[in-house]
C-alpha cells in the first residue's frame, strides 16, 4: 500500500510557503491530513489553506504522530525539536522529513540515524530541487566539465538588517545551534557535497552584526548567539578547492545565490541575478536555458521516496548527517581558529 497521508509539524514560513504548496501541487499523490501548531493562528490558517479538519489540528506533536491517519511526518520545526520529533515518529514507526540543519549537534544527529535503521527519513535540502542545481548536477555526471578543481558559493540575504526584528528562535544558539551557517550554509555544503563528494576539512570564520535585540516577549533586550556571517574555506576528499561564503547582514541585498564551478574541461557559474547560468564546456561560455524536465516539487520527490522511488537527488539522512558534521567542523573552526579535518569527529 502506497503512503500518502501527511502529518506536518510546524506551520511558520517555510513550512507554508515551501511545504504546503508542494503537497498542494502534487494532489493526486499527496495529502496533508493533519497540523501540529503551538500557535492558533497558524493552525487556522493550515485549515484554511491546505482544508485540514479542526479535529486533525494538534498542539502536541505527539498527538499528530499517534494519529492513526497520519502515515508520515513532516517536520517543520524550529531546530533544537527535529531530533526530539524524529525519534517520536521513530517508536511510531512511521517515516519522517525532516528540515535542515537535521539537529543542533553532531553526535545528537549520529545518534538519530542509528535510532532510525532503515526506516525512511528524508532531509529538507530544498536546493536539490532547483532546476539549476539539478541541471549542474547532471551535467558534471556527464563529465561535460571534468574533474571538479574549485567550487566558490555565495548566498546573501539582507533579513538579519530587517527594522524591528526581534530576538526570535533564530538568534538564539540553543533553539537554532547556528545562525547564516545552519540556515543557508547547510543549503550551500549541501550543493557543494552534490557536486564534489565529500569534504576532507574546513576552516572557518563568522561574526555578529547586530549584537542585541529586544525578547519576542518583554521589553528586554537580550544578546543575539548565532552567527550572522560566516565564511568557509575547505577542501574536498578529492582535492577541490571550496569557497562558501553566507550572510544575513547584506546592506540591500535581499537574496542572491552564486555558484562558480570549475573543472579540467569547463565550467559552470551560476546566479539568481541577471546572469542566470552560463557553462563553458570546451566552446567558451554560453547562457543556458534549463530545460523544464529538471523541475522538480520537493514534497512529491518526498512521497515518491516513501514510496521507493529514489534518484541522484534524494537527499537521505545520511546526507543530512554528513552535512551536520561539516557545520560542526567550522563552529570548530571558528572557536579555535585552526582548520579543522572531518575524521576528528
Amino acid at each position: 500500500m502506497k503512503i500518502r497521508k501527511i502529518g506536518m509539524i510546524g506551520f511558520g514560513g517555510i513550512a507554508r510557503g515551501v511545504h504546503a504548496n508542494g503537497y498542494l501541487q502534487c494532489p493526486d499523490i499527496a495529502q496533508v491530513v493533519a497540523v501540529c501548531d503551538m500557535n492558533d493562528d497558524a493552525l487556522a490558517l493550515a485549515r484554511e489553506k491546505l482544508g485540514i479538519r479542526e479535529e486533525y489540528c494538534f498542539k502536541d506533536y505527539k498527538d499528530l504522530i499517534a494519529c492513526k491517519e497520519v502515515e508520515a511526518v513532516d517536520i517543520c520545526t524550529p531546530n533544537y525539536l527535529h531530533c526530539e520529533i524524529a525519534e517520536e515518529a521513530i517508536r511510531a514507526g512511521k517515516p519522517y522529513s525532516v528540515e535542515k540543519p537535521v539537529g543542533l549537534r553532531y553526535e545528537e544527529v549520529r545518534e538519530l540515524c542509528e535510532k532510525t535503521g532503515d526506516l525512511p527519513a528524508f532531509v529538507s535540502f530544498s536546493f536539490r530541487f532547483n532546476k539549476n542545481i539539478r541541471y549542474i548536477k547532471k551535467q558534471i555526471e556527464d563529465g561535460k566539465i571534468g574533474e571538479i578543481r574549485n567550487i566558490y558559493i555565495r548566498y546573501y540575504k539582507d533579513s538579519a538588517l530587517r527594522p524591528g526584528r526581534k530576538l526570535e528562535w533564530r538568534f538564539d544558539e540553543t533553539l537554532a545551534g547556528t545562525g547564516a551557517l545552519g540556515d543557508f550554509g547547510s543549503h550551500m555544503i549541501d550543493a557543494a557535497r552534490l557536486f564534489c563528494g565529500d569534504f576532507d576539512g574546513v576552516y572557518a570564520e563568522s561574526g555578529i552584526a547586530v549584537a542585541e535585540r529586544q525578547c519576542m516577549d518583554s521589553e528586554k533586550i537580550k544578546a543575539v548567539t548565532t552567527d550572522d556571517w560566516c565564511n568557509i574555506l575547505g577542501r574536498s576528499e578529492k582535492g577541490a578547492g571550496i569557497s562558501i561564503a553566507v550572510s544575513r547582514c547584506t546592506t540591500g541585498v535581499k537574496a542572491l545565490t552564486e555558484m562558480d564551478i570549475y573543472g579540467t574541461k569547463g565550467a559552470i557559474l551560476y546566479s539568481t541575478g541577471d546572469a542566470g547560468l552560463r557553462m563553458d564546456d570546451g566552446e567558451g561560455f554560453r547562457t543556458i536555458a534549463v530545460p523544464d524536465d529538471f523541475l522538480a516539487n520537493q514534497a512529491e520527490a518526498f512521497v515518491n521516496f516513501l514510496n521507493g522511488k529514489t534518484d541522484m537527488y534524494t537527499p537521505y539522512l545520511s546526507e543530512g548527517l554528513a552535512c551536520q558534521k561539516i557545520l560542526e567542523a567550522a563552529e570548530m573552526s571558528c572557536k579555535n581558529g585552526r582548520y579543522v579535518h572531518l575524521d576528528e569527529f
